[in-house]
This record gives C-alpha cells, sequence and structure tokens, in this order.
C-alpha cells in the first residue's frame, strides 16, 4: 500500500510537470518522498515541519501570527462588547467579581450584623465599576497584540485550547495591568466602590479583632509563621478589581478564540481560514 500511494504521488508530481527538464522533475520526486516520510514519521518532526508538510507549505510562520493577531483582536472586541453591557460582569458568573478576604471569610457573619445591604452594594459597585472600565481598555489591549511577537507560533498553533490567548497573556499581563490601573480607579471612584469597601471595612473590623482576641489567632499564626500571610487590613482593592478585570477579557479572548479555532464560522477573514481551516481539527 505504501509503494501505491508513493508511486501515485510520484506519477502526479511528473505528469503535471512535463514541460520541466529531467532534473527539475527529479527533484520535484525527491521532496515528495521526503513529505511523504514526514507523513509516515510525524514523531520526529518539529511543530514548524508538521504545519509546512500538512498545509503543503502554504503556512509560514508570518500568515500564522497575523491569523493570531487577527483572532485575539476579534476577541478583544467581543470580550469588551459583552462586558461592558449593563450587567455583563455581574450577570455572568464566570465573571463576576466576588466579596474579597477578609470578608468573604466573613460574609455569613457580617450579614448575621446587618450588613448584607453593604455587602451587596459593595459586590455590585465593583462589578459595575469594572463592567464601565472594560470597553476603555480596548484600545490598550489591540496596541499590546499589535506590538508583540509571537515566539514558535507553529507550536502554538498545534495546541490545544486557547494558546495564543495564554501567550498572549504571559507576555502582556503586567505591562497592560499598569496602563490600565487608572483606567479602574477612576471607575471605581465613580461607582462608590471605596465607600461601600469602607463601610464593609467598619462592619468587619470589629469581629476580625474579637475574634483574634477570643482565639489568640494573630499570636498562633506568628508561632506557625504565617503571619505575614494573614491580611491585616483587608486586601489591596485597586488591585484586586483590576486584577479581575483583565482576567475576565483574558477569558472572554479565550473563549472566542476557541470558537476560531473549530468552528468555520467564526473564521471570517481570508487568513484565519488559511490557518485554522488548514490545520486544526
Amino acid at each position: 500500500m505504501k509503494k501505491i500511494i508513493l508511486a501515485t504521488t510520484v506519477f502526479a508530481t511528473t505528469i503535471s510537470l512535463q514541460a520541466l527538464s529531467f532534473d527539475d522533475v527529479k527533484d520535484k520526486v525527491k521532496s515528495s518522498i521526503k513529505d511523504f516520510k514526514k507523513f509516515r514519521h510525524p514523531s520526529d518532526m518539529s511543530a514548524k515541519e508538521v504545519v509546512e508538510t500538512m498545509s503543503m507549505g502554504v503556512l509560514s510562520t508570518e500568515l500564522i501570527t497575523k491569523a493570531f493577531k487577527q483572532a485575539l483582536k476579534i476577541g478583544v472586541n467581543k470580550a469588551v462588547d459583552t462586558l461592558g453591557k449593563k450587567g455583563g460582569f455581574m450577570d455572568n458568573a464566570a465573571v463576576r467579581i466576588p466579596l474579597p478576604p477578609p470578608f468573604s471569610q466573613m460574609e455569613s457573619m457580617i450579614r448575621a450584623a446587618g450588613g448584607g445591604d453593604m455587602i451587596d452594594e459593595f459586590i455590585l459597585s465593583m462589578n459595575r465599576a469594572a463592567a464601565r472600565a472594560a470597553p476603555q481598555t480596548a484600545g490598550i489591549f489591540v496596541t499590546s497584540i499589535e506590538d508583540m511577537s509571537f515566539n514558535d507560533a507553529a507550536d502554538i498553533l498545534m495546541m490545544d485550547g486557547s494558546p495564543a490567548t495564554d501567550y498572549f497573556k504571559r507576555h502582556t499581563r503586567e505591562d497592560l495591568k499598569k496602563l490600565i490601573t487608572p483606567i479602574i480607579i477612576k471607575e471605581m471612584k465613580t461607582n462608590q466602590v471605596y465607600k461601600y469597601y469602607d463601610a464593609v471595612k467598619k462592619v468587619a473590623d470589629p469581629m476580625m479583632k474579637s475574634f483574634a482576641k477570643m482565639t489568640n489567632f494573630m499570636g498562633m499564626a506568628e508561632k506557625l509563621h504565617i503571619k505575614k500571610y494573614i491580611p491585616q487590613d483587608g486586601v489591596n482593592i485597586e488591585e484586586y478589581v483590576t486584577d479581575h478585570t483583565i482576567d475576565a477579557i483574558y477569558f472572554m479572548i479565550g473563549q472566542s478564540e476557541k470558537m476560531i479555532r473549530t468552528n468555520p464560522v467564526h473564521q471570517t477573514t481570508a487568513e484565519l481560514r488559511k490557518v485554522f481551516g488548514k490545520v486544526m481539527p
């Protein structure tokens, strides 16, 4: 069977190249045999060789990188459009910003003490701030995508899930965080996040001090050398909301990438169809 396939491949190649010289045809035959062997032993090939062989040389690193950037930009636009709507964070359990520590560990006690409404307003204010901030970050994300280079693009293409998004996240998160934090802080002020944070903190602080005094909790923590890991004054609320906002956008970009990689309906450009339609299952 192997010989038949090989002979057919060689014959088809030579027939289509009758006008070429014998040496040209010979080179084409050698190339066909080389590619055939690659198909028979994919474990010996690099990701780049697999991609090039499977796509018959159509896919290049430059084309794959261009498709990645297109996919990520599409993901950004969909993410900020979805998250920026009313309830974009609050009504989506996958991205909703929860009550931060240490309040989350004390939620039932705070609610029992009559602080339930404050907790609800605090959570709502954080999610509203994130929803208002998300659309303002689109340009920052798109610029970061345009400026970055994808090393080992073929390896990323051959991975499952949303590897381009994961790669983008690893290489841009800290820089994006610095640029986006001022936007988050502005919206936190507009949506009274600090007001509700302080209100919840006033209710929670006496409980924490009472609990610590009764159980000598901090003393035990110090003996166990874990005191430095226990929040004393609550969470850094700006960092907390910023991190959750960025994570939500990355999450939505990743969901979009998965659809582009697996569903032809979402491959809306020639580059996306060439790259993901050729190699992805």
